[in-house]
């Protein structure tokens, strides 16, 4: 057994070595570069955003730090989507190079009037991408910075990029801070219910339902079952609605700047499809479809048994 004491020192002490060697990268073994960024654009710099999708094209501008549509139409914006949108824009990732000079880009489907961003930066210049076919993986898309390379892109980046209009558009019917909250009368049909808070400003919450005392989780549910309410569609100008039948009504009062302010909606059938109500809120230039089974919820807010 002695003889092999030597072999066995030898070998103990080559296995350290190796791993030492090992530890502090000796045998020169290369880390995974970083992945490009799509774009290093500063989204402060963005002053105009295009997104072409299939057969609908959409354009916003900024103006005083604000962002608001130009095309198709004046539409109210959902600011958090556009934030969102442009946080996606500076995290997405480039996936590797397919084609450096492309001869025929088409081959790929990158078709810019078709399927890409166009981005506007305040000094005019203009930054566009063309996102194109499936990978044949299915796991990306083929897309192209200007006139660059075809690249690979995340397929959930590449549909995140092109979001439907209406994920940019405000289709919230009814906004209101339960904070500022201090009544709301509802009636549709012969349901009806009036949410109150009876406290002065400043002061905590004094809620009743019907002149019943309610908690204010309670009373976050009744606020809730309209509040939440939000249209699947563009809303379309109050202006060209025909309908005179009335299938609800809401008094909303909220304080404001230690004031009351009232505001009324009022339901409008739809004079050709059953299942939409248009919500017109009074002195309001949108209208916007939502769903009678929407609505019948809050004609009875689910209030927990035994309050």
């Amino acid at each position: 057994m002695r003889k092999y004491i030597p072999t066995l020192i030898l070998v103990l002490l080559f296995a350290g070595g190796l791993g030492y060697a090992i530890s502090q990268k000796w045998f020169g073994a290369e880390t995974e570069p970083p992945a490009a960024k799509l774009t290093d654009v500063e989204t402060s710099k963005i002053a105009g955003i295009r997104i072409a999708n299939g057969d609908l094209t959409y354009q916003l501008a900024k103006s005083g730090g604000e962002w608001a549509f130009t095309e198709p139409d004046k539409y109210p914006v959902n600011h958090y989507a556009v934030d969102a949108w442009l946080d996606t824009l500076t995290s997405a990732e480039q996936g590797g190079v397919v084609e450096e000079a492309p001869a025929d880009p088409a081959k790929y489907g990158l078709d810019l009037t078709k399927k890409g961003i166009t981005l506007t930066q305040e000094n005019g210049a203009a930054l566009t991408i063309a996102i194109g076919d499936s990978l044949p993986t299915g796991s990306g898309n083929y897309a192209r910075l200007g006139g660059g390379a075809v690249i690979r892109l995340d397929a959930n980046a590449a549909s995140s990029l092109l979001p439907s209009i209406t994920t940019w558009v405000d289709t919230s019917p009814f906004q209101w801070d339960d904070a500022d909250l201090k009544e709301l009368a509802y009636k549709r049909g012969s349901a009806s219910w009036t949410l109150n808070n009876s406290a002065a400003a400043g002061a905590s919450p004094a809620w009743t339902l019907d002149g019943k005392t309610i908690e204010d989780v309670e009373a976050t549910t009744v606020s809730g079952s309209l509040k939440y309410i939000v249209s699947d569609r563009l809303p379309v100008k109050a202006s060209t609605l025909v309908s005179t039948e009335t299938d609800f009504t809401l008094k909303l009062v909220t304080t404001e700047d230690g004031a009351d302010k009232t505001r009324s909606f009022t339901g409008k059938k739809d004079p050709d499809v059953d299942t939409l109500v248009w919500v017109v809120q009074e002195g309001s230039e949108w209208a916007y479809a939502v769903k009678p089974e929407d609505l019948q919820k809050a004609e009875s807010p689910e209030i927990p048994p035994g309050k």
